[in-house]
């Protein structure tokens, strides 16, 4: 089996950019089961970078449209937990979404450094989250507070 390795660049209009601002891309291997990670500015105009690295993730292990759109709208508010004011304690300045591919789902978890505090989990946000994805958790590990989503795939019809 071969590896590739990606290398990406992304040039963005100036006008976007909170000075200073490095945007850090890392792939590595693709294959299943090979974790690709985005870390963006902790802002919110940046979330759609990784909503758009979610669609293109998710058609790799072959969800649905409709469930692409539902990744797509649980990353968004997953990133918005970590960012918005009500959510997590946020106190760091990057965003970070790791993804992890298997033939079955696809593994989403979007963190940030924050303070030690936990999302409402009873709340409207998290009851949308929670209709949108297979399985949610929140954990706080080191400093990190993390929000994991689980897509699962539909069974290969035989």
């Amino acid at each position: 089996k071969a590896t590739v390795l990606l290398a990406l660049t992304v040039v963005v209009p100036a006008k976007l950019l909170l000075p200073p601002t490095v945007l850090k891309f890392t792939a590595v291997a693709v294959k299943l089961t090979a974790p690709v990670v985005v870390s963006v500015p902790a802002d919110k105009t940046y979330v759609a970078l990784i909503r758009s690295a979610a669609s293109h993730l998710g058609a790799r292990v072959d969800l649905t449209m409709q469930d692409l759109t539902d990744l797509r709208l649980a990353v968004d508010e997953a990133c918005g937990l970590l960012l918005l004011p009500g959510g997590f304690e946020t106190t760091g300045a990057d965003l970070h979404c790791r993804f992890a591919e298997y033939p079955d789902r696809l593994v989403v978890t979007v963190s940030a450094e924050a303070n030690q505090s936990a999302p409402d989990v009873e709340g409207l946000g998290w009851n949308v989250l929670a209709a949108l994805v297979d399985e949610l958790r929140w954990s706080y590990v080191d400093v990190r507070a993390e929000v994991e989503l689980v897509k699962r795939t539909l069974p290969a019809a035989n």
